[in-house]
């Protein structure tokens, strides 16, 4: 059984926020998609992370501190 995949677009459709968002999250070191070539591929855990990410926002947490909870 493979594991469920996402595209960049699906995740941006699913948390309605752009794709260059979703870039940005990864340049921060806060996703770190899999990569086919110039496609990116994220599973269950990136999705998991992002929902965190935009849940800390919302809360009020800087996106260094979202990492910093995320090392721990």
């Amino acid at each position: 059984m493979t594991e469920q995949t996402f595209s960049i677009g699906e995740l941006a459709k699913t948390f309605d926020i752009t794709p260059r968002s979703i870039r940005f999250y990864e340049e921060q070191g806060l996703i770190l998609p899999e990569r086919n070539g110039q496609t990116r591929i994220y599973y269950k855990k990136d999705k998991v992370r992002l929902k965190l990410i935009l849940r800390g926002k919302r809360l009020g947490f800087s996106l260094a501190e979202t990492k910093t909870l995320f090392n721990l």
